[in-house]
């Protein structure tokens, strides 16, 4: 629901309002869109028992039957080609839904071609999350503004916790070897914050000194050793209340100020309404949520699962020839796009390990995977015309690679959620790496 009302959808709010326009990038355009609340009990989804869901075995088992009821009542979409997307924890979800569709014991007949993953938590926790912290605060410190001395303490860090070393490894194409990932030095997941708080109020120590900041990666006893990610966001956090510019902090999309537009609270306010449910069928009872946080909860205070990096993604690339596709966007601070190209080099797929080449290909806002024949045309053609009129120089909106049937993309300029900063730039990237008809 979200997808749908705020960047990808056939609809769109105007701005901080909540009434609608019609959205020019509409994946809609490009073929069927289904969008799916769940777990059950997200949205306007139903649940029955067990609720919360406990797991996410439960939540893929779910999902799967649902699929099967939803083909059962529209046979004719079975034999279209499907193509799952989702961001952020769907980084879990996709790959395991994927799985249970291609290798379940009650799998259905589907055509099952890509798996898109944007800003998604599909490998290593430490890898995606503390391991490049320090160099992603580096790369952004135009926006981050934070002090040298400060960001001597990550650098620091990045020494004392081997850091620098698997950075260094990742940066070599192809990689010359297995890549040792650290034990995830402060147990990284989403609810680190809330459930460390809840039982030891000193954990919202809000460092904003270097001596501080230095005491919350080292001797943390709400985060575990080497604990930069959590360190970083409180920081960050903490100095950005009292700044008499920007005033606030967005993990999400660090570019944010306190005017940004947030989308939830106009999702909450339109979906809420009582005419709104009457129209859509909707019995319940007034309340909306994009975000159910009782599920979230539940499902992070039990052992994460197996990340798909591991087995689940170099299996469907590999044996089920389903085409992967990573995407990150430049500001997400949440899942960084430098643990996300370190976990790229650390996963096997096709019999070779990462990618040979550097994602370092430029791609343009109306062609998100520029062939090598049509490259320099392309660098010298703007956005707005096709390529039959173009004379001056189109500005590249990010990096890509594809090796091997798995293709990455970094956006610039994007948040958490790509689609909301880029609607032109995503749909452009439907159209040309995801629905494309592949090679081979």
């Amino acid at each position: 629901m979200i997808g749908l009302t705020t960047g990808n959808g056939p609809i769109t709010f105007d701005g901080n309002s909540t009434q609608f326009i019609r959205n020019p990038h509409s994946w809609t355009k490009l073929g069927n869109v289904l969008y799916v609340d769940q777990p059950v009990g997200t949205g306007y989804s139903t649940a029955s028992f067990p609720y919360p869901v406990k797991n996410n075995d439960r939540v893929t088992t779910d999902f799967t039957q649902w699929l099967r009821g939803f083909f059962e009542y529209f046979p004719h979409l079975q034999k279209k080609q499907i193509h799952l997307m989702g961001e952020s924890y769907a980084g879990i979800y996709i790959p395991y839904f994927a799985s249970e569709l291609l290798e379940g014991k009650d799998s259905l007949p589907l055509d099952v071609r890509s798996m898109s993953l944007g800003d998604g938590s599909w490998g290593n926790g430490a890898a995606m999350a503390a391991v490049a912290m320090g160099k992603y605060l580096r790369s952004q410190l135009g926006l981050l503004q934070i002090p040298e001395d400060v960001l001597s303490v990550f650098d620091e860090a990045d020494e004392t916790c081997g850091f620098n070393d698997v950075l260094a490894e990742s940066s070599i194409y192809p990689p010359e070897a297995r890549i040792h990932i650290p034990g995830n030095p402060e147990y990284f997941n989403l609810r680190r914050r809330d459930l460390a708080s809840a039982v030891n109020a000193a954990c919202d120590i809000s460092p904003t000194t270097p001596e501080e900041v230095r005491s919350s990666i080292f001797n943390s006893t709400c985060y575990g050793p080497c604990a930069v990610f959590s360190t970083a966001s409180d920081y960050l956090t903490a100095v950005s209340a009292n700044r008499t510019t920007r005033g606030c902090f967005d993990i999400y999309d660090i570019s944010h100020d306190c005017s940004a537009v947030s989308e939830l609270p106009l999702m909450a306010e339109y979906f809420g309404r009582a005419d709104v449910q009457a129209a859509l069928h909707v019995d319940n009872s007034g309340l909306y949520s994009a975000c159910n946080s009782t599920i979230l909860n539940t499902l992070l205070s039990v052992p994460s699962p197996v990340p798909p990096e591991y087995f689940i993604l170099p299996s469907l690339v590999t044996d089920h020839n389903i085409s992967l596709h990573i995407y990150s966007g430049e500001w997400d601070m949440l899942i960084n796009h430098f643990g996300a190209e370190l976990s790229l080099q650390n996963m096997t797929w096709r019999g070779a390990q990462g990618f040979a080449q550097k994602p370092s290909k430029p791609f343009f806002a109306d062609n998100a995977a520029p062939s090598a024949t049509k490259q320099l045309l392309l660098e010298h053609t703007p956005a707005s015309t096709t390529l039959s009129t173009a004379t001056p120089t189109a500005a590249a909106v990010g990096t890509w690679t594809e090796e091997r049937g798995v293709s990455y993309h970094l956006f610039r300029e994007a948040g958490h959620s790509v689609f909301v900063n880029k609607p032109r730039e995503m749909f452009s990237y439907v159209r040309d790496v995801v629905v494309a008809p592949r090679a081979g």
